[in-house]
């Protein structure tokens, strides 16, 4: 059995409290005897070297003795004080010797991604966008920001700098704490120390990751010990510590928006700096002359992780003039979608946590006219009807009613489940469809990505310039896409909070300082 450990004053910690972490194909397939074993394991009734264990329990992992975390807060303190003035020539190769670990271990970074749950295809999806953040032209995009020269008045230059905040806690989501907690490289590379803490139920490809790659890259390049630092246990009780030390300086917090605008209130009642990544329901929009395959393919990625995502696309607004043609071919590519187990490479539908839910905005649409097009059934990880099964076949809801479709929680809120509304923008012009779409995406109560596949160029500016409520805008590409100088992260509204934007950590885990020098 793996062990995984915790990570104080960049050294491992071993607490002797331990949690267990099942095979996810053995929780799926056979939770009854699963929850057995780990039940006798955790009662000593079986041994951690049994053979029953060993085919059922993956790894043990260190949980939070009573001060690790006060110990982890000290340690970042410590260190900030020293890291801060770590050159910026060292902090850049370490950026790049981070991606270069990561290249080296993908292999084992996936495969735990797997073992936690994450279907092979999720899994490459998010180390992909993980590498991406890493490339050489946006650690040299990064480096301009934290030092520019903006000019010079007789003898004196005028410079804008940006002054790392010092100790930063990062609580990355549930659902994909490895990747997205990884946007704090950048925080990283900004002169910030950090505290991770991974979600207490599925942390080991988060621990491994810091630990093994970003932590290693630091330390070896000068970074002092305490650079990094990974708790794991009662998130309120960690989280309370964070906000009553004084030396803590920003939390990046992760979770569903009515929880994490009251925590960023929270955070920023207890003088630190709250940086939110919240809930997502982007939108897809089609127009009439759209490549249709292109915009499909873009779509389909709405049921990676069975919708689980928040950057997924959450609904598609399409033209009249090719609505029928986009509803038939995302329904038959839909169809040849499998539920399975994560090991199996064909695979990108995981179990749904929020099935009741599922159902309350199936049961919503359909009252108000929708159609279900197909899917809905609730099966088993073989595809068999099963009123107890942990899967649903991915549901499209058809909406010929532009103003009906607008009164619907499937188009007003987040589908965090594989159910997707295709709504018709019916209209007697161009330009009245236009303003229709127009108006659904500013009105749009969350804001992370809005993408758009669209040839004319007349309407192709017009997108770009009127759309505002994203924090990034994609046109004729992947709604999920990875692109180079653009961060990965950040939306308006309820995916961000009142300073919600496209979110860079390396300029939100610092304060910008004017300098003048007379030479």
């Amino acid at each position: 059995m793996k062990k995984f450990t915790l990570l104080i004053n960049s050294q491992d910690l071993d607490t002797g409290n331990y949690e267990y972490f099942p095979y996810t194909d053995k929780k799926i397939s056979d939770f009854e005897t699963t929850f057995r074993v780990l039940t006798r394991l955790k009662t000593g009734k079986l041994t951690e070297d049994s053979e029953e264990v060993n085919k059922y329990i993956f790894a043990k992992y260190c949980v939070n003795k009573e001060d690790t975390n006060l110990k982890a807060i000290e340690a970042a303190y410590k260190a900030s004080g020293k890291y801060r003035y770590l050159p910026v020539a060292k902090r850049k190769k370490m950026f790049k010797d981070i991606l270069l670990l990561l290249k080296k271990h993908r292999k084992e970074v996936i495969d735990l991604l797997i073992i936690e749950g994450h279907p092979q295809k999720l899994a490459e999806w998010e180390v992909e966008g993980m590498s991406r953040g890493g490339e050489n032209e946006t650690i040299n995009f990064y480096r301009q920001q934290i030092w520019k020269t903006v000019g010079k008045e007789g003898k004196e230059w005028l410079y804008l700098v940006r002054k790392p905040d010092g100790v930063v806690c990062v609580v990355p989501p549930r659902n994909a704490p490895a990747s997205n907690s990884f946007i704090a490289v950048s925080s990283l590379f900004a002169g910030n120390c950090l505290i991770i803490k991974p979600p207490l139920k599925n942390p080991l490809s988060t621990i491994y990751v810091w630990k093994e790659i970003v932590c290693k890259a630091a330390l070896d390049n000068g970074a002092p010990e305490g650079v990094i630092n990974i708790v794991a246990g009662n998130s309120k009780k960690i989280m309370d510590e964070w906000l009553a030390s004084p030396y803590v300086n920003d939390v990046v917090y992760f979770g569903e928006s009515d929880t994490g605008i009251e925590m960023g209130n929270r955070i920023y009642q207890s003088g630190k700096k709250p940086i939110l990544e919240l809930s997502g329901n982007d939108m897809l929009f089609v127009w009439k002359d759209a490549d249709i395959n292109g915009a499909v393919e873009s779509f389909m990625d709405a049921f990676l992780g069975s919708t689980q995502i928040c950057m997924v696309p959450k609904g598609a607004i399409v033209h009249p003039a090719v609505f029928d043609r986009f509803l038939s071919t995302v329904i038959k590519e839909v169809k040849k979608l499998k539920v399975g187990l994560p090991t199996s490479p064909e695979v990108c539908l995981t179990p749904v946590g929020k099935i009741k839910e599922f159902y309350d905005f199936l049961n919503d649409a359909l009252s108000k006219g929708g159609k279900l097009a197909c899917g809905g059934e609730r099966v088993n990880h073989e595809g068999v009807e099963d009123k107890n099964g942990v899967f649903i076949k991915p549901a499209i809801i058809q909406i010929d009613d532009f103003e009906k479709g607008t009164t619907m929680l499937c188009v007003n809120e987040e589908n965090f489940f594989p159910l997707i509304p295709i709504l018709k923008v019916d209209g007697n012009s161009d330009e009245e469809i236009f303003e229709k779409m127009l108006t659904l995406a500013n009105t749009n109560a969350y804001g992370l990505r809005t993408s758009v596949w669209v040839k004319s160029r007349l309407f192709m500016r017009r997108f770009v310039k009127r759309i505002n409520n994203s924090g990034l805008l994609r046109i004729n590409c992947r709604h999920v896409g990875f692109s180079l100088y653009l961060a990965t992260h950040g939306g308006t509204g309820k995916s961000g909070g009142p300073y919600g934007e496209l979110n860079y950590l390396a300029e939100k885990t610092t304060h910008l300082q004017g300098i003048t020098i007379v030479r």
